[in-house]
């Protein structure tokens, strides 16, 4: 069993030492830019006032999987943003209350995009998430159901974050600028003052589910293993070593590939 040991001790060293004799100082340095210990602090959301503050992240938790915010009661965030697969479905197209013309966008590590959507077309997380919502075939809802569903079942968590819930007696049951024609009628006949309310409320339904998702961090990875152990001089762990076609793919990366530009 000693002997046993002895060999792979050595194959570790061996491994190692082969693993840094391929690659350039220029590629360590590259490789150490990549790793997770490199990215920088969680920038700061000026546009959300409770975007760190834990309550809100929980209540946007809660808010992200709940399924009554779609037309037909089986729709969430969560159900195309699956949390075991990065916030993403894995599937070509999105499916909601109807099939989307794009794939699920991956969540992890959202809070650091400057620009959001596949086409950039959001630069706010919060504003970000409440499309979806009124899409017709991702929740297929509209703001003024998404407020009376929140006056009716979060009333209490969403007043200690955003002070007295307005009166939304005298809205319709579902209205707003998106939908169907008899949706955007019912908006356009609300009092300026009922919409304001209505926007006040579906703004701060973004604002808690963005306060959840800037909680979507990287995990460490091998990779952020192999460039620890690059950095320190330690000798190469298992768990930590990349293999060779791994090696061999990442030079074509940084150099013939340009996929680092």
């Amino acid at each position: 069993m000693r002997a046993v040991a002895l060999v792979a001790i050595a194959a570790v060293l061996a491994l190692s030492a082969c693993q840094r004799e391929t690659l350039t100082d220029e590629q360590k340095k590259i490789i150490q830019s990549l790793s997770i210990d490199r990215l920088a602090p969680l920038p700061a959301d000026p546009t959300n006032a409770v975007a760190d503050e834990p309550r809100a992240a929980a209540l946007g938790a809660t808010l992200f999987n709940d399924t009554s915010f779609s037309r037909d009661g089986r729709v969430a965030c969560g159900t195309c943003h699956v949390a075991e697969k990065q916030f993403q479905d894995q599937l070509p197209l999105g499916v909601g209350v109807g099939v989307t013309n794009r794939r699920t966008m991956p969540l992890t590590g959202v809070a650091w995009s400057p620009w959001l959507f596949w086409d950039g077309r959001k630069d706010s997380l919060w504003s970000q998430a409440l499309g979806p919502v009124e899409s017709q075939v991702e929740h297929g809802v509209t703001r003024v159901f998404v407020a009376r569903r929140i006056a009716e079942a979060y009333r209490p968590r969403y007043e200690s974050l955003f002070g007295p819930m307005p009166d939304l007696s005298a809205t319709p049951a579902s209205a707003g600028p998106f939908g169907t024609n008899a949706e955007k009628a019912a908006w356009a006949s609300m009092s300026e003052a009922d919409r304001e309310a209505v926007n006040r409320v579906y703004a701060n339904f973004g604002k808690a589910i963005a306060a959840f998702e800037r909680s979507l961090v990287f995990p460490e990875t091998r990779f952020d293993r192999y460039a620890k152990a690059l950095a320190s001089g330690r000798p190469m762990t298992a768990e930590a070593a990349l293999e060779a076609d791994e090696l061999e793919g990442f030079k074509l990366f940084v150099s013939k590939g340009r996929c680092i530009n």
